[in-house]
């Protein structure tokens, strides 16, 4: 039998306690005190959700491993990855944004991924992922500091700017990144609520 409290969810904005239902039918469900999105529908299955982390894998890989622009002056050309780009910022002195963009732009990403296969793959074939609990919520500070989006930005307005100087180009790391983003933003919109839904 379900327990009272299995059935509840709590708004992230107000704290106020909801009985839960998992909408259906392109509806959006809104807490009652301060219209906060409590949860979304959406068409994705497990296997969708699984197939796109799977590509996200792959998308990251290439994106760490793969230079992410070249810049040629005076007959010298240069090229760097992701790692060292992050290196070469601790060098220059500037440790807190090298760190910044490791946690942000190497380890939380590393972490969304590796924490959404461990989950969806075991719940792909009926079974529940050890410490499945610890897994979501852990998921869910991992999406908070995952932001490829915001470095992939970056690095657009980086190349723009030294356009001017150099001649820079786009690696095949930019534009993983950029997959990167878009496949990112598709399984973060299946959200994590519905994982619950498939252990009970």
């Amino acid at each position: 039998m379900r327990r009272v409290e299995d059935s509840l969810v709590v708004c992230e904005q107000c704290g106020l306690p909801h009985r839960w239902q998992l909408p259906t039918d392109a509806t959006i469900a809104r807490c009652t005190r301060c219209e906060a999105i409590l949860g979304r529908a959406h068409r994705l299955s497990i296997d969708s959700v699984l197939a796109l982390t799977m590509a996200a894998a792959a998308a990251y890989l290439v994106a760490v491993n793969a230079p992410l622009m070249s810049l040629s002056l005076r007959g010298g050309a240069e090229t760097a990855t992701l790692p060292q780009a992050i290196k070469v910022a601790w060098e220059n002195g500037e440790q807190i944004v090298a760190v910044l963009a490791a946690i942000t732009a190497l380890l939380a990403p590393a972490a969304f991924i590796a924490l959404r296969l461990y989950v969806l793959f075991p719940l792909s074939v009926g079974r529940k992922p050890p410490a499945f609990a610890w897994c979501v919520r852990a998921l869910h500070q991992a999406g908070r500091w995952s932001m490829v989006e915001v470095f992939t930005v970056g690095v657009l307005l980086s190349l723009v700017r030294l356009a001017g100087l150099a001649d820079a180009s786009p690696g095949p790391g930019l534009f993983a990144l950029g997959a990167l983003t878009l496949l990112f933003a598709s399984i973060e919109a299946a959200g994590l609520k519905h994982l619950w839904w498939h252990v009970r």
